[in-house]
């Protein structure tokens, strides 16, 4: 059991699940953030633009650094973009010396496995 997924819709903060409201009346993005650290909640992950990312139309949370899940709890294998922050997928081809992923904001394409090693 991980953190309360949230969204934020207008100046609130609501569960995912249930559309809950859990706090309201945020007067800024900073506030928000500030809040949700310091509280068992997680937000949906964002690229560098500050667009969520969306998997199947739905928000994508990240947990300990480099576990993604779904609003409905299943791990999905995701990477974030070094050029955009964005939603980086496995891509389809297959081959044995590398992990391919491909961004769906940017199209690059980067073997992570080789980026985590190389940092």
């Amino acid at each position: 059991m991980g953190p309360t997924k949230a969204i934020v819709k207008e100046n609130g903060l609501y569960e995912v699940a249930g559309e809950k409201l859990i706090k309201g009346g945020f007067v800024s993005r900073q506030e928000l953030e500030d809040y949700v650290n310091h509280h068992y909640l997680a937000l949906p992950v964002r690229d560098n633009a500050g667009n969520p990312w969306l998997l199947d139309g739905k928000p994508v949370y990240c947990f300990r650094g480099t576990q993604y899940e779904t609003v409905d709890d299943q791990r999905v294998h995701l990477a974030r973009c070094s050029e955009c922050g964005g939603m980086g997928i496995r891509s389809d081809e297959f081959t044995v010396e590398s992990d391919c992923i491909r961004c769906t904001a940017c199209g690059h394409e980067f073997d992570a496995r080789l980026e985590m090693m190389e940092t």
